[in-house]
């Protein structure tokens, strides 16, 4: 705060009205850096593979997304760590694309929403005490079979993108964001290196991107 306040100019005749409309603006200066910044680190995640800006991003929106996560879930905080923590690794599985993301803030609070969706989807037999009424727009569903995507229009186009994939690129793509295997795991089950899942799945991105774009969250949640 003494921070902020000292951005602030105070003269003799400063008002309550002036003081506040220079503290708005400097609080939307500060987010229009802020957002630039996260631009910046969302470009070399995805030109670069930059392991240090993943981690950095990692540090802007972990405890924002973990709270919201608990709020979704009924303050259970295994669950939001698991889940957020899923969010992340969507996210770097997806990175060559990230830098196509316009509003960061809203983009990864969409994901969070779906993440939750379909982990409540997969966990509800276990615990109902998962169910909430916190979660906005998204219901759970007990049909793990559409991998989410509640809309049906959005889910057929889904398939459709899926379809134009390369057969292996296809193969890699659904062993590790439906059926939540790891790249060592699809490494061993297919034969190949792990170096290689990670290729075929940016492929799959990049090809799954040019047909579903702004629908690119359905790609991983």
């Amino acid at each position: 705060m003494f921070f902020l306040l000292s951005k602030i100019h105070y003269g003799k005749d400063s008002n309550k009205d002036e003081v506040r409309k220079q503290i708005f603006a400097y609080i939307c200066l500060h987010n229009m850096d802020k957002n630039k910044h996260i631009l910046d680190l969302l470009k070399k995640i995805a030109q670069h593979s930059c392991t240090k800006s993943f981690n950095e991003l990692y540090a802007c929106y972990y405890n924002r997304l973990f709270r919201q996560a608990l709020y979704f879930l009924n303050n259970n905080p295994d669950c939001a760590q698991e889940v957020v923590s899923d969010v992340f690794v969507a996210l770097w599985q997806g990175r060559k694309v990230l830098d196509k993301i316009k509003k960061p803030d809203s983009y990864f609070f969409i994901a969070l929403k779906h993440a939750v969706s379909r982990y409540i989807a997969e966990n509800y037999k276990q615990n109902t005490t998962l169910f909430t009424d916190n979660l906005p727009d998204i219901k759970a569903s007990n049909d793990l079979s559409d991998f989410t995507i509640r809309d049906k229009e959005l889910q057929e186009e889904y398939q459709r993108a899926l379809e134009s994939l390369p057969p292996r690129c296809a193969e890699v793509f659904r062993l590790v964001r439906e059926q939540r295997k790891k790249y060592a795991e699809v490494a061993e089950i297919l034969g190949i290196s792990i170096k290689t899942v990670d290729n075929q799945m940016n492929k799959a991105v990049k090809i799954l991107y040019q047909q579903l774009k702004e629908n690119l969250f359905s790609i991983f949640f």
